[in-house]
């Protein structure tokens, strides 16, 4: 079985807030390439890069690409650096999109825009485990503060494809929270809701199974499931429908890289 197609399998598990392969060592599956990039798209339940409504199904364009696996963008982590990289450990650093919350129906409350965050990182693997995380700061002039992000995770060769499944726990300070799920006195009016004042700490807790399968030499299809606690002010938020979020996908890629 050809793996060439599955370094996609973290790319829409990533969603959730699990980073990508390219910024975390699990072992290698393929040959090292000198240049990868993939292109693709797909559908999404739950999450929306441009704000739209997480209920809805959304279409979401795929597009990354790396260099020795030192130098990668793509569209959730945005463009990265591995300063530090070897077989078992990877730190360094990201200027990361900050998406959109979309709107809420019938409310004018002003919502955080298409945004950016500067973010550290550093993943080590035990074992059969890669445990890790990253702080990200909004760079974007938001007064989006900063977020916090902890992962574990541990992937294996199926007789399907590549399974990765992924725990983690997301937060921020008392700017970032209050940004996307308080409401500040000078918003109340007249958008339907009370003022309501969040702290920071852990605002979210969850798990994501992601498997992918090659098709052919340069195609593959993945989807994932997510499942994520509301905790903290969080969950308290009038701006918040339900504790539990749900979220899935199904992504197709086609790869283009160089020899081993």
């Amino acid at each position: 079985m050809s793996f060439r197609t599955l370094v996609l399998s973290a790319a829409f598990a990533a969603v959730a807030g699990s980073a990508l392969a390219q910024s975390q060592p699990y072992e290698q599956v393929e040959a090292p390439k000198t240049w990868r990039v993939d292109v693709g798209g797909g559908i999404t339940h739950g999450f929306s890069a441009t704000g739209n409504t997480g209920d809805d199904v959304n279409y979401t364009a795929w597009g990354s690409a790396s260099y020795r696996d030192i130098i990668y963008a793509n569209g959730l982590d945005g463009l990265g650096w591995n300063a530090v990289k070897t077989d078992d450990f990877r730190a360094g650093v990201q200027l990361r999109p900050r998406f959109a919350a979309g709107d809420i129906e019938a409310s004018n409350l002003e919502r955080p825009d298409f945004g950016a965050d500067a973010a550290l990182y550093a993943y080590k693997r035990l074992g059969g485990v890669v445990v890790g995380g990253r702080v990200a700061q909004d760079v974007s002039g938001d007064d989006a503060g900063l977020q916090y992000f902890a992962s574990i995770g541990h992937q294996r060769v199926t007789p399907v494809g590549l399974l990765r499944v992924s725990g983690y726990v997301v937060g921020g300070n008392d700017e970032r929270i209050q940004r996307y799920f308080g409401v500040s006195p000078e918003q109340a009016p007249g958008s339907g809701y009370q003022p309501y004042e969040a702290s920071g700490g852990l605002s979210g807790a969850g798990a994501v199974p992601f498997l992918a399968i090659p098709i052919g030499e340069r195609f593959g299809v993945g989807g994932f499931v997510n499942y994520e606690q509301r905790l903290g002010d969080t969950k308290d938020s009038p701006l918040v429908e339900d504790e539990g979020v749900w979220r899935a996908g199904l992504i197709g890629v086609v790869r283009f890289s160089s020899g081993s």
